[in-house]
């Protein structure tokens, strides 16, 4: 199968599960192919400025680490079942659809009942003391997990001054270690690993809805980063 038609199936999925629910039509504007259709073109040019902060940011990792990251279409139907609460926590905290999604994908690969060996849980792996923190009282619930996981993304974003790399990097380690090392990403091989990983999951997760011309508008949020 090519690359390009794995990324229009992988596209497709999204729009399809929101078909077959019958969600309504605000619930599936990020994913729905007709809805975007409509959109204002000024809407559809903000992509590539968010694009384009994501290429930035990669251009300044080690070329080992700035590899592109893969889908497959088994993690693809996983994020497309969850579609409606990504979308509704992208609205709730103005962080980019794709960001949210290439946060799952590099913590969990897009499972449910993942579990750390150091004990985080869910979709975006949230640590008892975060998931507590950020009103998740069960971490395996796919609705919470993606809330409580975005609104501290975005606390992060906030705390960093939309710098992404150093709120992926507190999302990983911890804030108090970002600031620890003066405001930079720590030198733990994870961390390090890390934050480039996302960001190559975000980069496939908007080369795939662009090239499938299925690309949502981005919230104010990614204008600011």
């Amino acid at each position: 199968m090519s690359e390009q038609i794995k990324a229009q199936r992988i596209a497709e999925q999204f729009g399809s599960f929101l078909e077959s629910k019958r969600v309504s039509r605000r619930s599936s504007l990020p994913f729905s192919q007709e809805v975007v259709k409509k959109l204002p073109a000024k809407e559809s040019k903000e992509r590539p400025q968010f694009s384009e902060k994501i290429r930035a940011a990669r251009r300044e990792q080690p070329p080992r680490l700035a590899k592109s990251r893969k889908i497959t279409e088994t993690q693809a139907r996983r994020l497309a079942s969850y579609a409606p609460h990504i979308e509704e926590a992208a609205r709730k905290y103005n962080v980019p659809v794709e960001l949210i999604c290439g946060v799952i994908l590099q913590e969990s690969g897009a499972q449910h009942r993942a579990v750390s060996h150091c004990g985080a849980r869910g979709l975006m792996q949230l640590m008892p003391g975060t998931a507590k923190r950020f009103g998740v009282t069960n971490s395996f619930d796919p609705k919470q997990n993606i809330d409580g996981g975005t609104k501290y993304l975005r606390w992060l974003l906030n705390k960093f001054k939309g710098d992404m790399s150093l709120a992926l990097a507190g999302y990983n380690a911890g804030e108090h270690n970002v600031e620890k090392y003066g405001n930079k990403i720590p030198p733990f091989k994870e961390t390090q690993n890390y934050v480039p990983g996302v960001m190559a999951y975000t980069q496939t997760m908007i080369d795939i809805f662009v090239s499938h011309k299925a690309a949502p508008p981005l919230p104010e949020h990614a204008r600011r980063v």
